[in-house]
């Protein structure tokens, strides 16, 4: 498999509110479509900032007229958007996200894979075109796949105690179980399940920090 990636800057509705608002945001564009000879297509997307930073970021989408829709739960937003994405426009179908795309200081970073190089320099030389664009990579690899690069990393015993807690109600609201009632139905003693947990609690959040870094 081949993997590449790209560093991007281009006019679309997001990327100047990310800059104008102090916020990063990882997304992924859904999909693209045609009806009734207007140009639409939805996108999810996830902000890291400031609370107050993010309402005002999802202040100004539910403003602006290309947002047709928009869907908010805490940080994560869907949108639909009316008009042409460019970049979709020149997106070959047989290629496919690694990544989340990264936008983050007035820059958009897609790492895109392909089961064939070319595909991955044709994607290149369309968006030159129409975009700023430096291409940052372009290798074989075996990469991991979104939320798949932290999950293998945890230990059996991080896994089970993190599952234990999810089974057991102790990330529900209000929470079901205290960590102290946990670790006495499992048998284990509490400090010895609260480092499990806390460590495997880490690598995730890690995980969904890292556009902060």
């Amino acid at each position: 498999m081949w993997v590449a990636k790209f560093k991007i800057k281009h006019d679309d509705w997001i990327l100047n509110k990310t800059v104008k608002y102090n916020v990063v945001a990882r997304g992924v564009p859904l999909n693209s479509y045609v009806k009734k000879g207007k140009h639409f297509h939805t996108g999810m997307v996830f902000l890291y900032g400031s609370e107050k930073d993010k309402k005002k970021f999802i202040t100004s989408v539910k403003n602006d007229k290309r947002v047709k829709k928009c869907s908010v739960k805490g940080s994560q937003l869907f949108v639909l958007i009316e008009g042409k994405d460019s970049i979709a426009e020149v997106f070959e179908k047989s290629l496919f996200f690694i990544q989340p795309v990264l936008m983050k200081d007035g820059f958009e970073y897609w790492e895109l894979g392909s089961w064939e190089k070319k595909l991955l320099i044709d994607f290149f030389d369309k968006v030159k075109k129409i975009a700023t664009i430096e291409m940052l990579k372009i290798k074989r690899e075996s990469p991991s796949v979104f939320i798949q690069q932290e999950v293998p990393k945890l230990t059996d015993k991080q896994r089970k105690v993190l599952e234990w807690a999810l089974d057991y109600g102790y990330y529900k609201y209000p929470r079901k179980v205290s960590i102290k009632d946990l670790a006495s139905k499992v048998k284990m003693p509490r400090t010895t399940f609260q480092e499990h947990l806390r460590k495997a609690e880490e690598r995730f959040m890690n995980l969904l920090i890292e556009p902060l870094k």
